[in-house]
């Protein structure tokens, strides 16, 4: 494992939002004589509509901070280990998320800081003053963590084939996965989710409701398949494998690999770049096959070994029965 990108992952992931858990925890003491109790937790417009003993939500704050922070790390390890790293832009998401709930104390502490009673705690302003400071302790850890996949050299598009020879058959079958689609969705739920339940009146049920649901979209986007036959190329999404497309080959002119930017055509998942005519179906930045359309229009898949497909999709285009006249 490369000691270099392990020391950047370990930053990204257990040391900054680590520090922030531990600095929150560190006030909770250091304050604890300066605060009311019960502290207000929840504010409708300037009014205080909620409260809660200050030691209950600074150890739940504190447990939760520290189990995403151990639980993202770990798989930031695995990751890296698989020798697919997180991605700047996954980087930044983890530090965030795992600061959250330390975020959410320190506003709530500041807001309660030598208020006589919790009816008179200031305002909600440093609880979002705080949160902002977890996105911004995102955007370091994603400017310190590992970068997107580096570009590779690879054929050029004329040059893309597997030597398929005249009445050759051959099935290709490319993937590409990303462990932070289907963990970030369900964990952003459920910390936000768990804090609103915790310190407000939010309910429960709601509360799994809506983690359920996210879960299941990190499960139907975070893997894309993309098989390659004499048919043509057929994609699949997720864990169930939809959605589902299928490009006949008939309407491809060419295929070709390329490098796809984590960021670029709008993002990760299923997006249509209406610039460019381009369809991606991404699930990280790197490797991706690009299917050229008779109609203009172009389809990319992030599966590896992009080359590999590309060029078997080209011999079956040179090798494809004249159409009928």
């Amino acid at each position: 494992m490369n000691r270099v990108r392990l020391t950047r992952v370990l930053f990204s992931t257990l040391v900054l939002p680590g520090a922030a858990t531990a600095v929150a925890a560190v006030l909770a003491g250091t304050w604890a004589s300066r605060l009311p109790d019960p502290i207000a937790t929840h504010w409708n417009g300037d009014s205080v509509n909620n409260t809660g003993s200050p030691s209950s939500i600074t150890l739940v704050m504190t447990l939760v901070g520290a189990v995403l922070t151990l639980a993202l790390t770990a798989l930031a390890i695995v990751l890296l280990r698989k020798g697919e790293p997180l991605p700047r832009l996954g980087a930044g998401v983890a530090t965030t998320i795992a600061a959250l709930p330390a975020a959410t104390l320190i506003g709530v502490l500041l807001a309660n800081l030598d208020a006589p009673d919790s009816q008179h705690a200031g305002g909600p302003l440093p609880v979002f003053l705080a949160l902002a400071g977890a996105v911004v302790l995102g955007v370091v850890g994603g400017l310190v963590g590992e970068s997107a996949v580096a570009a590779a050299g690879g054929p050029s598009p004329s040059d893309a084939t597997i030597g398929l020879r005249p009445g050759q058959r051959a099935v290709w079958v490319g993937h590409a996965s990303n462990a932070v689609m289907l963990v970030a969705p369900p964990l952003a739920a459920a910390v936000i989710t768990i804090v609103l339940a915790t310190t407000t009146s939010f309910s429960w049920t709601m509360a799994a409701l809506i983690t359920v649901l996210f879960t299941l979209v990190g499960a139907m986007t975070h893997r894309v398949q993309a098989r390659v036959d004499a048919s043509g190329v057929t994609i699949r999404m997720g864990a169930f494998g939809l959605p589902r497309r299928h490009v006949p080959l008939a309407r491809i002119t060419e295929a070709e690999p390329a490098e796809l930017s984590a960021i670029g055509d709008g993002g990760l998942g299923v997006r249509f770049n209406a610039l460019t005519g381009t369809t991606a179906y991404k699930v990280r930045g790197g490797s991706a096959l690009v299917l050229k359309l008779d109609n203009g229009r172009k389809v990319a898949i992030s599966v590896r070994d992009a080359a590999t497909g590309a060029g078997l999709v080209n011999d079956l285009l040179r090798h494809r029965s004249p159409a009928p006249k």
